[in-house]
């Protein structure tokens, strides 16, 4: 619908004028230089005797020295008509925009803006509980009709700016059927992480399966997809002469994004190359895949010099280990991947549940490492086809929920607020003298936290910095230690430890402990981004700019105080950009002896499924997976945007005002007991939680304002809703 600027604008501005021998502006196009340049100087002749010519001299308002085969003339509609028959005009059009009164297209109608209202996921309402392990039936054993598409709190959560439950009790069922802007189509986010169950029922198409049993495998049983759900990959039939859609929506970029960027190669010897998934998804043979990876003469010349991949390090890659089957699960054994990949863009736990799903095993049984996994995703994003409906690349974001840790040193020296020299330290020994500010890290282990890694001892921070300036948009958990997490001009950016006394911050780097970051040392700071939050990091910039943005974790029980707060092993500061929902959510699970779901069975080619189960998620690896779905939902119509774009719309959401998220007190107290043990403290970082508020300069032209409590209005003002 138009918006009445627009209409405004075109009622005043000049239209074209009316009769057939009226002279307006036409564009006159050629087909070769030589052509333009003889029918440009019949134009101008009075008196031609070429046919279809016109008679009289014909004015060129703008020769477009620019081109060599168009200009723009002043015709009649009779002689445009004649003009158009001479064999060497390829076309004659009006100048369109020269009369905007008459041919001005209402931009809604062509921008891809984000829609001004929301779409319901469902038709009709399904249950959203925040402590999901409170007392009821909401998880009990062979659940009902009643519980298809249950959400935890994550999707109902991050609907708006203040906790829906705010006010309420935590074990609250609302019923909701979830409205989004947005869903993430044609935007590719890819889930980094172990090894994962492609088989789940979460991420199938209910149109493409049958025979939906209930828990106890025999019960029939329904499963319902979102309204405007798509429910194919980028594979599906019509993307190549061989293509063919499956029922499972999940793609991995090593053994099927090869197919994706060079379908040519693999047409060329289809049989050879290309074979059937078991979902019914063409996909390249699992060699032939880590081929095109590796060799660059094994595939079409236009690639074959864009970079490879180790051969040696895929070799334990295979779909049986890193992605299963809906008969068996990955026999990785990683249980970590599925539940992320589900609240990244599952059909039923993800927000992002039309973006193109892609997944790759970095960390679990048969990873390609650190390296490999970056330089593979770089060349994915650069030669990935373009979106055929604007020739434009979609956006790429990934989904990290994981990280690097180490232990502090019992006994030695910190330094605080102090600078990096090494003078001022504090000597301190074993718990019972280790300063407050170190003293209440909830990191597995002593005292574990995520320190900052020396980037020059090791190769894949120059593979991380390839990648993300390539842009790829990198998005990974804060971390579980309850580490306060600064910018490079916070004060508390160069705290360390060290064995020693006046010890330089440059020198008081230990050697790692994760064999996969062989030769790597790390420094022993306490506050600053570590790996991979640190990948890509620009230090000759004030403050120094990070493209990786962080993601913190929400407590699904709200602070004594009744007010939302972050869970208490979530780390915090102002480099996490926001937090999401995490602690006590609900998603898809790769193994049983989780919760049971109402569809837990399903028939695909008259194969029947394992089961498919739920379970309770938690963690900052919980917080990134949803909120990259919502990041994904805003790239979605805002295709150029990159990772400082992102950041600058997570800061424009604002902090929750204090009625309603526990804010506590920022201390500058190396000892300070009381604030570095409140675990719900946020350290002065932004209180802010993302939430699908509409971006600015899209959509109809409307300002959305969102206000946390009352407001006053003096004056005259005119509101719409």
């Amino acid at each position: 619908m138009s918006y009445p600027e627009f209409e405004q604008f075109k009622a005043n501005a000049p239209k074209e004028p009316d009769g057939d021998n009226a002279k307006k502006e036409f564009w006159v196009g050629c087909y070769t230089k030589e052509d333009w340049e003889y029918i440009h100087e019949e134009l101008k002749k009075d008196g031609s005797l070429e046919d279809n010519i016109p008679t009289d001299s014909c004015h060129c308002c703008n020769e477009c020295k620019q081109s060599d085969v168009r200009a723009l003339y002043m015709l009649s509609e009779n002689e445009s008509t004649s003009l158009r028959n001479h064999p060497k005009v390829k076309y004659v059009h009006i100048h369109s925009m020269a009369y905007p009164g008459t041919y001005a297209d209402d931009p809604d109608t062509i921008i891809e803006s984000q829609p001004s209202s929301k779409t319901a996921r469902y038709s009709s309402t399904v249950k959203h509980k925040r402590d999901i392990s409170g007392p009821g039936t909401y998880l009990s054993d062979d659940p009902t009709a009643d519980k298809l598409n249950r959400g935890g709190y994550q999707l109902l959560r991050h609907t708006q700016k203040v906790d829906p439950w705010y006010g309420s009790d935590d074990h609250t069922i609302f019923d909701s059927n979830i409205e989004q802007y947005a869903t993430g189509k044609d935007v590719d986010v890819i889930v980094l992480d172990t090894d994962m169950w492609f088989g789940h029922i979460e991420f199938q198409n209910p149109a493409m399966i049958s025979n939906i049993k209930q828990s106890d495998g025999s019960t029939a049983a329904t499963t319902v997809a979102p309204n405007n759900y798509i429910g194919t990959n980028v594979l599906k039939s019509g993307f190549s002469a061989s293509a063919t859609t499956g029922c499972c929506e999940l793609l991995d970029i090593l053994l099927e994004g090869p197919y994706y960027i060079d379908p040519a190669w693999f047409e060329a010897d289809a049989s050879n190359r290309l074979e059937l998934r078991w979902d019914g998804t063409t996909v390249p043979k699992q060699s032939v895949a880590k081929e095109w990876w590796s060799d660059g003469s094994k595939r079409s010349n236009v690639y074959a010099n864009i970079g490879t991949i180790s051969s040696s390090a895929m070799s334990s890659y295979t779909r049986a280990r890193c992605n299963g089957t809906n008969t068996s699960r990955n026999t990785g054994g990683g249980t970590h991947g599925t539940p992320c990949a589900s609240q990244a863009y599952g059909r039923q736990y993800g927000w992002a549940y039309n973006a193109n799903k892609w997944f790759i095993n970095i960390i679990g049984s048969g990873d390609i490492g650190y390296e490999n996994t970056y330089d593979m995703l770089r060349l994915f994003h650069l030669y990935k086809p373009n979106r055929t409906s604007d020739n434009t690349k979609n956006p790429t974001i990934t989904s990290n929920s994981w990280g690097l840790r180490m232990s502090n040193i019992s006994s030695g020296y910190y330094y605080y607020r102090v600078g990096t020299s090494g003078s001022g330290g504090i000597y301190y020994s074993g718990s019972t003298e280790r300063p407050s500010f170190m003293d209440y890290y909830t990191g597995d282990g002593f005292q574990n936290r995520s320190p900052e890694y020396v980037e020059s001892s090791h190769s894949s921070f120059d593979a991380g910095r390839e990648m993300t300036e390539a842009g790829v948009i990198w998005v990974c958990s804060a971390g579980n230690n309850n580490q306060k997490m600064v910018k490079s001009d916070h004060p508390d950016y160069n705290n360390y430890v060290s064995s020693s006394d006046n010890t330089s911050y440059e020198n008081s780097k230990r050697g790692q402990n994760y064999t996969s970051m062989s030769g790597s040392q790390v420094y022993q700071s306490q506050n600053r981004a570590g790996y991979p939050a640190q990948l890509g990091v620009d230090k000759s910039t004030t403050p120094y700019t990070y493209p990786v943005i962080q993601i913190g974790a929400l407590d699904d029980d709200h602070h004594s105080s009744g007010k939302e707060r972050k869970v208490f092993y979530s780390n915090m500061g102002n480099a996490v950009a926001c937090f999401a929902a995490a602690d006590d959510t609900l998603a898809a699970r790769r193994s049983t002896s989780g919760y049971e779901r109402y569809d837990a069975f399903y028939t695909y080619n008259s194969q029947t499924s394992i089961e498919s189960e739920d379970t309770d998620f938690g963690g900052t690896s919980s917080a990134c997976p949803c909120a990259v779905g919502v990041l994904a939902s805003k790239l979605e119509y805002n295709r150029t945007w990159t990772h400082a774009d992102l950041k600058s719309w997570l800061a424009s959401l604002g902090d929750i005002d204090d009625t309603y998220f526990y804010h506590g007190t920022e201390t500058t107290s190396a000892t300070d007991a009381t604030n570095w043990g409140d675990s719900a403290n946020m350290h002065g970082g932004p209180i802010t939680v993302i939430y699908d508020a509409i971006t600015t300069g899209t959509g109809s032209g409307a300002t959305r304002f969102t206000f946390n409590g009352p407001l006053n209005i003096s004056g005259k003002i005119n509101l719409t809703t």
